[in-house]
């Protein structure tokens, strides 16, 4: 286990946030941060996570599994944008 220090981009306002997180978390733990912290809304339709530039994340796996790196950037996507360009 490590940790990394990633910073997560806002869907809709495109904050930033940089947190640091253990690399043992899964997609679905961080997202579930990320809604416990009031970075965003509950939603029933859920989030996804992408790598700036990179492969969306399995939320089953953990982020180390995902490849997330130190200084990493994660864009936060809504469920409900799948397979819309």
């Amino acid at each position: 286990m490590a940790d990394v220090t990633v910073s997560f981009i806002h869907p809709t306002d495109g904050r930033v946030i940089s947190v640091t997180l253990d690399d043992s978390m899964t997609g679905q733990d961080v997202i579930g941060e990320l809604i416990a912290n009031d970075f965003v809304p509950p939603s029933n339709e859920g989030y996804n996570l992408a790598i700036k530039g990179g492969k969306q994340l399995d939320n089953q796996r953990t982020l180390s599994e995902n490849g997330v790196e130190d200084n990493h950037t994660l864009r936060v996507i809504p469920a409900t944008d799948a397979g819309y360009k």
